[in-house]
């Protein structure tokens, strides 16, 4: 007859191999498991955000290129560019990412800015 494994103990063998997982259920565990790796957006105090302007000030006057450290979704992500303006009507700053790429970075999900050497 069937040997019994570490699954199940006894003679349900015969079902053993009818066992599955809607794919709802699989979504929800895949969720789940990115959830536990997210964190949770750091709080910028105001001598971070004069850090972060005189950097990105020191960058505009010297064509430097700028890493920002965005918080999107819980987790952290680096865009690096060149910074070609600051918009504080709309609360966002335009980044030239290369010659043709142009993106645009919300004021709230900074949280890191440094300027890099080529």
């Amino acid at each position: 007859m069937f040997k019994p494994n570490k699954l199940t103990e006894g003679h349900n063998l015969m079902w053993e191999s009818s066992r599955m997982m809607l794919p709802e259920h699989v979504e929800r565990i895949l969720d789940w498991r990115k959830s536990l790796d997210e964190e949770k957006k750091p709080i910028i105090d105001e001598q971070q955000w004069e850090e972060f302007g005189q950097t990105i000030q020191g960058a505009m006057a010297n064509n430097q290129r700028v890493k920002f450290t965005v918080w999107k979704d819980g987790f952290f992500e680096d865009i690096k560019g060149w910074v070609h303006s600051v918009d504080p009507q709309l609360k966002r700053i335009r980044i030239d990412l290369d010659e043709f790429d142009v993106d645009y970075i919300p004021f709230d999900v900074v949280v890191d800015v440094e300027s890099i050497s080529m």
